[in-house]
């Protein structure tokens, strides 16, 4: 395998876009067919360059610090969130997100898949695929997960573990009622369980990022991979892809945008794969003239094939991550490290270097849990809640409405201040809500308009209201627990008995729940709904944006991730997911490569007429 910054102009298969599902699709399909030319575009500069996204903390930290390697999505204003514009990150190198995420290592629900409802996508089909991608040998009893020691990508508790274990899960026992407690909460089966929570770290405290676990070990000659490469669009001849056309950088890929550009033209001569993620994909199709006509007018892009559903149903996990103050001492001093104060910071460190263990050789994600709603809970989140349920969750008891992590340190885009905290991070896993992803130019250097549609349908916010009660039910039973951060809590009023508690006035119980809990009035629950419109932002899960479903029903792949309307031409990456995933994205971005993979050599062995044929009769 060559890495450059040269581009060639031709290759039989040329794939755009070198984050988590391009690297995946790239490796198996360059060992796989050593006489196909494979040839992979990323925009961003090689990941062996960033030798800070390799050390797990100091990464994740990275990512509030003006990340290079990020590139940031401003949406535009929404009306239900008070005229906020969210914030989407994108990341902007080889192996994508996997190389400057957060770290936590999540599975969806088995049923997700099935959901989907596509031939050769059901949880069965990609049981197997979990194996061979995933290596990571779950503590539960054989047989109660489908992880093993088979895979390529690694997962592992990471090389330390938070010391409040047993706190984490006595606060569970209360709050959560029949929840399963675990040694792993990753295991597709499980919606309402507590627990150890895996971590996307190697065995040896290196962040796991699919990059170093796919691509860079592989012994493929056919495979040349170029950074610093910007995807203007698909090069259609009729209704057949027959390549893309590039911007390039003679510069090294990480002075990429710093110097001369040159255009270029890339012949494909068997296949065009998509694989620019769900905020991306969408964006290349459209210069491409593949699109709704409104939107490709709109953006002086003629129209090549009409697909409206290029852009349509951005999906995203809603997250809210309240804050509280912790007792000093109590477990591993994470804020000073995040704060660089240098007599804790620098012996972390040190140890880190030496033996890939300790604070620095994990995020701190350690114990989590999946949240399913009693019937009573149902109700009270009201009957366009119910109804929505009803048909998407309620018989399904391997889907958790709710997935959270115990974090503890100050984890916000503000400043960390003085003192001891934790953050409860948990995300709204089946939203009803959707919103877009489109372009405005032809401009391939502009990023797109996006819109997340955040709390647009009523079944959503109710299900904030409801979490936020239970998280802050299991953290003031903690006993480090010292009261709620204020700026990061709904404004109650400071004579209800839902005000918020500082150290003088805790609050902290010990008592079975039902003996001891918040009440709330109307007026509370007003003063929670407007803090989630006020807080609510991505997970960092975006998907759908070119969803595998029927063309009518707003679908822009087949099942075998075929464009509809063009020959040549598969998208590949999160944009497909036709439904919600109630899970962190990584290991469904693999199942989905993996699987594409899979489908792409099986389609390969046929000659190329012959495919085209197939295709053809599909048009």
């Amino acid at each position: 395998m060559l890495v450059t910054n040269v581009c060639p102009d031709n290759a039989d298969i040329v794939i755009c876009g070198g984050g988590g599902a391009g690297c995946v699709i790239a490796t198996r399909l360059a060992e796989a067919r050593p006489d196909l030319s494979i040839l992979l575009l990323e925009q961003g500069p090689d990941n062996r360059e960033a030798t800070r996204l390799q050390r797990p903390l100091d990464s994740l930290f990275w990512l509030f610090q003006k990340n290079p390697y990020l590139k940031w999505i401003d949406c535009e204003p929404e009306v239900e969130l008070g005229g906020r514009q969210p914030r989407i990150p994108v990341g902007n190198i080889l192996g994508g997100g996997t190389s400057i995420n957060t770290l936590m290592y999540n599975t969806p629900a088995a049923s997700d898949f099935d959901d989907w409802n596509q031939p050769g996508w059901t949880y069965k089909d990609l049981e197997p695929l979990i194996r061979k991608s995933i290596k990571f040998t779950s503590p539960e009893r054989p047989g109660s997960s489908p992880h093993s020691e088979e895979g390529i990508f690694e997962v592992s508790r990471g090389g330390h573990s938070v010391s409040y274990g047993d706190a984490h899960a006595k606060a569970c026992r209360l709050v959560l009622g029949n929840a399963v407690e675990t040694d792993n909460v990753t295991t597709y089966r499980n919606g309402h369980c507590f627990g150890r929570q895996p971590k996307l770290i190697t065995v040896d405290g290196k962040r796991s990022n699919v990059a170093d676990a796919y691509l860079h070990p592989t012994k493929a000659k056919n495979l040349i991979v170029v950074t610093g490469i910007t995807i203007d669009k698909v090069d259609l001849t009729g209704t057949r892809a027959t390549g893309v056309s590039v911007i390039g950088n003679i510069q090294p890929a990480a002075a990429f945008g710093k110097s001369e550009r040159y255009a270029r033209t890339v012949t494909a001569n068997r296949l065009v794969i998509l694989t620019c993620g769900t905020l991306g994909t969408p964006a290349v199709l459209e210069r491409s003239g593949i699109g709704s006509p409104e939107v490709l007018n709109s953006a002086g892009v003629a129209v090549r094939v009409d697909l409206p559903g290029v852009g349509h149903d951005l999906d995203d996990h809603q997250l809210i991550c309240p804050m509280y103050r912790a007792k000093e001492g109590y477990y591993e001093p994470f804020d000073e490290y995040a704060r660089g104060v240098r007599s804790v910071k620098d012996p972390i460190d040190a140890q880190y270097d030496k033996t890939g263990k300790g604070v620095a050789a994990s995020n701190g994600f350690d114990f989590g849990m999946k949240i399913r709603p009693t019937k009573q809970e149902i109700e009270s989140m009201g009957p366009a809640f119910t109804k929505y349920w009803d048909r998407i969750g309620v018989n399904k008891p391997d889907k958790p409405l709710y997935s959270n992590v115990i974090l503890p340190y100050f984890y916000s885009y503000r400043p960390p201040p003085d003192g001891k905290y934790f953050c409860i991070g948990g995300f709204h896993n089946y939203p009803a809500s959707r919103g877009s992803v489109h372009i405005s130019t032809s401009d391939p250097f502009a990023l797109p308009k996006a819109t997340t549609g955040f709390l647009s349908r009523p079944e959503d916010l109710p299900v904030h209201v409801w979490y936020y009660k239970k998280q802050r039910e299991y953290s003031r039973r903690l006993p480090f627990y010292q009261g709620e951060e204020p700026d990061s809590h709904p404004r109650f009023d400071a004579k209800s008995p839902a005000r918020l508690r500082d150290v003088n006035d805790l609050n902290q119980t010990d008592k079975p729940v039902a003996e001891d809990h918040i009440i709330y009035s109307a007026e509370d629950d007003k003063a929670i709904e407007q803090y989630v419109k006020e807080n609510v932002a991505t997970a960092y899960h975006s998907i759908g944006t070119c969803a595998m479903k029927k063309r009518e029903n707003h679908g822009v792949v087949d099942e075998k991730l075929n464009v509809y309307g063009v020959n040549g031409l598969k998208v590949a990456d999160l944009s497909i997911c036709p439904s919600n995933i109630g899970s962190n994205t990584t290991s469904v971005v693999l199942l989905i490569a993996e699987n594409a993979a899979d489908i792409f050599l099986d389609e390969l062995k046929e000659p190329l007429k012959n495919q085209e044929k197939v295709l053809k009769a599909k048009l």
